[in-house]
């Protein structure tokens, strides 16, 4: 697998020229045969995926990451610094819209800061058919920031999400995440 990550790889020129360079390459298969197409993923912020993601997609690129961390401007803004929020939700859309496959949400849960959008979140992942992705806050702490009592556990993301959605495990493969489906068949989460 190949990741394009940053900074943020969209405000690279010539993003879509890159993507289709690179998906023309091949793993190799057994014995020298030609191998398959490598899997190529964005990680990005999504603000301007809008002007780019049916190119991506036509390039060769064939999943996408996007961070998102609150569905509410104010705290978007305070977040990132930027008033960005409806063009990432744009982005969003224009993921899927592209045919991108799979769209995840990463969601950075902090406790006192987002910790009360958990469902809206989730919702947002089930009304758009993408995945969202809860992941514990760890920051790098130079400025020693990290406390115990900022973390949300799984267990709390998955109880406020089950009381409302609820959810089974899926079996874990090779990923780092563990995963769970929506019992209506609606999706999972991770």
């Amino acid at each position: 697998a190949v990741r394009l990550t940053g900074g943020e790889p969209t405000v690279r020129a010539h993003l879509p020229v890159l993507v289709e360079k690179l998906a023309a390459l091949r793993v190799p298969g057994p014995g020298g045969e030609p191998g398959r197409a490598l899997d190529l993923a964005l990680t990005t912020n999504a603000a301007i995926l809008r002007s780019m993601a049916a190119d991506l997609r036509a390039a060769g690129l064939r999943r996408v990451n996007i961070s998102l961390d609150t569905l509410r401007r104010d705290r978007f803004v305070e977040l990132t610094r930027r008033d960005e929020l409806d063009r990432v939700l744009d982005g969003i859309d224009a993921a899927v819209e592209a045919g991108l496959d799979p769209v995840k949400i990463n969601v950075v849960v902090m406790r006192g800061v987002n910790d009360d959008e958990i469902v809206d979140l989730a919702t947002f992942g089930r009304d758009r058919g993408v995945t969202v992705r809860f992941i514990e806050w760890m920051p790098l702490d130079a400025q020693e920031q990290w406390r115990e009592q900022a973390v949300v556990s799984q267990a709390e993301i998955l109880d406020a999400i089950g009381a409302v959605f609820p959810v089974d495990p899926i079996v874990r493969g090779p990923e780092p995440a563990e995963r769970f489906a929506y019992r209506d068949g609606r999706g999972e989460v991770g």
